[in-house]
């Protein structure tokens, strides 16, 4: 029961001088790394989304586009043909088959 009141002692100590002691005070430097921070971070997620955007559009094979639509159809992924592929629809209708006879 000693140890008990001894950490309650401590406890109360540390919550008063934590209430007592000045708020820590960032630096103008401080503040300009964190703007630099941010816009490095949105750079990098800009270039991400143009590259996936380039990416979404370039041919591709027949057979990569039959097994990506198959894998789309059996996960019950949405409909994405964005280059209109034959090889594609066929895939999504076997892979949307396969799934519904699960």
């Amino acid at each position: 029961m000693k140890g008990f009141k001894v950490l309650t002692a401590i406890a109360s100590a540390v919550t008063v001088s934590s209430l007592v002691a000045p708020p820590a005070l960032a630096s103008f430097g401080d503040f300009m790394l964190g703007v630099g921070a941010t816009v490095g971070v949105g750079a990098i997620v800009n270039s991400v989304q143009r590259s996936n955007e380039a990416n979404r559009n370039r041919p591709v094979s027949p057979k990569d586009e039959y097994f990506r639509g198959l894998q789309d159809g059996i996960n019950g992924a949405r409909y994405d043909n964005p280059r209109n592929s034959v090889d594609y629809d066929r895939g999504f209708q076997e892979g949307a088959r396969r799934r519904n006879q699960r």
